[in-house]
């Protein structure tokens, strides 16, 4: 991501809600997704500064915002995202776990009857501000339990994102990587990845049946060997030092 000249972007510090994530260090995962990027085959992404940037400074209507939010923290595809409820998002009122929410997973919707319990997903929501801001765009905007939380088309949606991508361009804030609802799943994942979540669960909080899937994440993550040369491997110890070994054994 770059910005104005002066080194900034025009967002208050208040605009971007909250502390970025602490254990990242997001020098060194720049500099991997740098080189992710000149690699076919690799996710595009964004990492959590850019998409805390995206979403404060790029939308003034807190309705598309939170799509997008929804996004962010569950990792959902599109589709999916669009077929939520309100009765798929539990906020932790009345439920002794963590809030979550219920996904149907993007190849078995569509089809009739109801749907088996394995194409169901519950996705943790790990970020308290987001759990207390959906709450708030549950009770102020959707009335009924049963009617889709954005009932709008793919192409509305695609066309609110290209919008806050426009406004932020505007502004001086642009971003290196194509930025498509998709973007949000990649990101979602890369970023749990850097949090230190395990493979099997990412996995499944994505809906992946197939581990292939998910390795693509992880092969980003060995990029990291390469950009911080963190592996110290030689292949011509000096001879005297060889023979000194040996002579231990």
């Amino acid at each position: 991501m770059s910005s104005h000249p002066t080194g900034t972007a025009p967002v208050s510090p208040g605009a971007v809600g909250r502390i970025a994530t602490p254990r990242i260090d997001f020098e060194m995962a720049l500099a991997v997704r740098q080189l992710a990027n000149r690699q076919a085959g690799k996710p595009k992404y964004l990492l959590e500064p850019e998409i805390t940037i995206l979403l404060a400074h790029g939308f003034t209507d807190l309705r598309k915002r939170m799509f997008f939010d929804m996004l962010w923290n569950t990792g959902a595809r599109l589709s999916e995202a669009l077929a939520l409820t309100p009765g798929d998002v539990h906020t932790g009122e009345r439920w002794p776990s963590r809030p979550f929410v219920s996904l149907m997973t993007l190849k078995q919707q569509g089809k009739p009857g109801r749907p088996p319990k394995d194409t169901m997903r519950d996705v943790p929501l790990f970020d308290e501000g987001f759990t207390l801001r959906l709450r708030d765009h549950l009770d102020t905007f959707c009335r009924f339990r049963t009617k889709r939380l954005w009932p709008v088309t793919d192409d509305t949606i695609r066309n609110w994102l290209r919008d806050a991508v426009t406004r932020c361009e505007r502004d001086g804030v642009s971003f290196s990587v194509p930025v498509t609802p998709h973007t949000f799943r990649h990101s979602y994942a890369m970023h749990l990845l850097y949090c230190g979540i395990e493979p099997l669960t990412l996995k499944k909080l994505l809906g992946h049946r197939d581990f292939k899937s998910t390795q693509i994440y992880l092969d980003v993550l060995t990029l990291e060997a390469d950009v911080a040369g963190r592996y110290a491997v030689r292949f011509g110890m000096d001879r005297e030092e060889a023979t000194a070994i040996l002579k231990k054994y």
